[in-house]
């Protein structure tokens, strides 16, 4: 009995693993199922569930099948120079022969109160071409700060091209059912979904436009400062007392230059308040005078 009874236990755990072994076999079954009566309804499952995504990171992808980075890149500068002028034309010229393009520019007069000119331009320059470009950017004047920023926006990218193929394949089905629509209540319902699906298409698409912009151009923050003496990159002592007292003399010149200006510019007003001032003394001058001689006579 007791041998008859762990002949059955054996059967029933051999049965067990059978079907467990069915039950896994039968799941590529249900996906196919899925996936057939998706077809039905003019849906291509299999194309959104799995080619639609690798289709889209494709693009991404190089040949050896690594995934292509997409970097935004940002540039702050900070330049000095002597040529002022000539140094705007040659930098618009590089900006010219790298394929690129000026954003922004503003030129201003004067800055921090003093006679020297100030220039801020916002450039867009080829990511392929930023490092040459960064280093023209140096041969005309002295680069003072310099700083680069670079952002990862690969997911992004990716994100967005999967919707893009998603809400394309949605249109491409209600323009089927659109179709084969006979009701007017259901050719207005496929109409105003279809309506929407553009617009999140027109949407994701402008979004990767100027994705696609920030990173095939690089930006480049450039400020422009007209000096008499250019920042030397020096670290001894020696050195930093040089440019400590070469920049004292600069300070001092431009301050008795800024006081020449100003007494000159304000001679119309200083010069009949100086009169009055004058005439003011001498007739104080012969009232004092007089009580003296009164009290003389007294």
């Amino acid at each position: 009995m007791k041998k008859l009874l762990a002949i059955l236990a054996c059967l029933l755990i051999l049965c067990s693993f059978a079907a467990c072994a069915a039950g896994s076999k039968a799941a590529p079954g249900n996906e196919l199922y899925v996936d057939q009566a998706a077809a039905e309804d003019g849906i291509s499952y299999g194309s959104i569930k799995g080619d639609g995504m690798s289709e889209e990171v494709s693009q991404v992808t190089s040949a050896d099948g690594a995934i292509e980075e997409k970097i935004v890149k940002t540039v702050n500068l900070t330049v000095e120079t002597k040529e002022y002028e000539q140094y705007i034309s040659a930098i618009r010229s590089d900006v010219a022969a790298s394929g690129g393009y000026v954003e922004t520019s503003s030129l201003n007069d004067s800055y921090s109160g003093r006679n020297s000119r100030y220039a801020s331009f916002v450039f867009r320059i080829p990511a392929d071409k930023l490092d040459e470009f960064l280093q023209k950017a140096g041969e005309n004047g002295k680069i003072t700060f310099q700083k680069e920023d670079q952002l990862n926006v690969t997911l992004e990218y990716v994100d967005i091209q999967s919707r893009i193929k998603a809400y394309t394949t949605e249109r491409d089905t209600l323009l089927e059912l659109l179709k084969k629509a006979d009701d007017l209540k259901d050719v207005i319902s496929v109409q105003e979904r279809l309506s929407d699906v553009n617009y999140q298409i027109e949407n994701y698409t402008s979004q990767l436009r100027v994705l696609e912009n920030r990173v095939s151009y690089s930006t480049v923050s450039l400020d422009l400062y007209e000096v008499e003496r250019v920042t030397e990159d020096e670290t001894s002592l020696s050195g930093e007392i040089k440019n400590a007292l070469a920049e004292n003399w600069s300070n001092l010149k431009q301050g008795i230059r800024d006081f020449i200006v100003w007494f000159v510019g304000g001679l119309p007003i200083i010069i009949p308040v100086a009169v009055l001032i004058a005439v003011a003394i001498i007739v104080l001058c012969k009232v004092i005078k007089k009580r003296k001689a009164k009290k003389n006579i007294g």
